[in-house]
């Protein structure tokens, strides 16, 4: 029995495997929606664009005459995503400035805060997020039909996004 000569280079073989592996978890990570990683980036830095991007103004303090609390969930590949806190709100001032829809946390408590009573809906504030994910939706347990963008804020309403 004759043995043969390998040519491998272990170093190779070894990144190799490395890139493999790497490819293969971000392959298991992502789909339709971003990466759990992604969603839990921090607000974008360029918030009052963002704000604009979903039709709304920045404001110089928070005002109340409207003043509700939805809280939304969101799971991406099965996974809970975390809320980041601060979207729409832009702290590079000496004050901060806000959108009428904005977070002070983690807890997915979103603060719909205006000067007047208006309809405020999910599509405005994932466009502040910086995320437009392809999910099913409900609210207070029950499945929503259709485009999740067009679910409008109520106080106290819970909703749960369930991403691919």
């Amino acid at each position: 029995m004759t043995k043969t000569k390998s040519h491998r280079n272990p170093r190779m073989a070894s990144a190799l495997s490395g890139i493999a592996l790497a490819a293969v978890a971000v392959t298991t990570l992502t789909g339709a929606a971003p990466a759990p990683g992604d969603w839990a980036a921090p607000a974008p830095g360029d918030v009052e664009a963002r704000v604009e991007a979903a039709g709304l103004e920045m404001l110089d303090s928070e005002k109340l005459t409207m003043h509700i609390h939805p809280h939304l969930t969101v799971y991406a590949g099965g996974r809970q995503v975390t809320v980041p806190a601060d979207i729409g709100i832009d702290r590079s001032g000496k004050k901060p400035r806000f959108s009428p829809l904005h977070t002070h946390d983690t807890s997915g408590t979103v603060h719909v805060e205006s000067a007047q009573w208006q309809d405020f809906t999910l599509g405005q504030f994932l466009t502040e997020w910086g995320v437009r994910p392809m999910c099913q939706a409900e609210v207070d347990g029950t499945p929503v039909a259709g485009d999740p963008a067009r679910i409008v804020f109520r106080d106290r309403q819970e909703i749960t996004l369930r991403c691919r």
